[in-house]
């Protein structure tokens, strides 16, 4: 089956697209980086529009880190998981240090240091950082992310067909970009 030309599986996606950006959605609620880069080269496949994978992997991303900002106020309303806390602050006071004295620029930088978003995000809610300032830094932050993710596996996936139509080598060069 992986000696199958890309081709094959173009069509498919063109006509599973509701399915494959109802993914893009679902992924990148939860941790995209590898799901949009596969997005953008499967917009540069023309299998997805592009404009589309912008606007949902966004949307996405801003309705998942408003999920984790409240997971941080669930933190510390219900006095459960503290634990989590701690871990929040310590993982974050090492990348961040000034975060207390400047959480719109701290959260804007998390997004592009992987392992530590997702604990910027917590530590917001549960120091309780304005959410009309946790959303601007993180509606500019997720902007900038998008696009450079999207435009990386856009850029990407036009090299890989240059190099291979056989979707077992598009694959392969799909995890060596993925993993470097």
């Amino acid at each position: 089956m992986l000696e199958l030309s890309i081709d094959f599986f173009i069509p498919l996606v063109q006509y599973h697209h509701f399915l494959a950006y109802g993914a893009l959605f679902v992924a990148m609620l939860i941790e995209g980086e590898v799901f949009l880069i596969i997005a953008g080269m499967l917009a540069s496949l023309r299998a997805l529009d592009f404009g589309d994978v912008l606007w949902v992997a966004y949307v996405g991303v801003l309705l998942g880190d408003a999920f984790w900002y409240a997971f941080g106020m669930f933190i510390v309303w219900t006095e459960r998981f503290a634990f989590l806390s701690r871990w929040a602050e310590k993982s974050v006071l090492i990348f961040l240090p000034r975060f207390r004295e400047k959480p719109f620029l701290s959260i804007f930088l998390s997004k592009f240091i992987y392992g530590v978003n997702h604990a910027v995000l917590i530590l917001s809610g549960i120091l309780r950082v304005p959410f009309s300032l946790f959303m601007k830094a993180e509606a500019a932050a997720s902007f900038v992310w998008v696009a450079t993710y999207a435009v990386a596996g856009y850029m990407f996936g036009h090299t890989a067909v240059v190099v291979t139509r056989k979707a077992s080598h598009f694959a392969l060069l799909i995890v060596v970009f993925v993993v470097a």
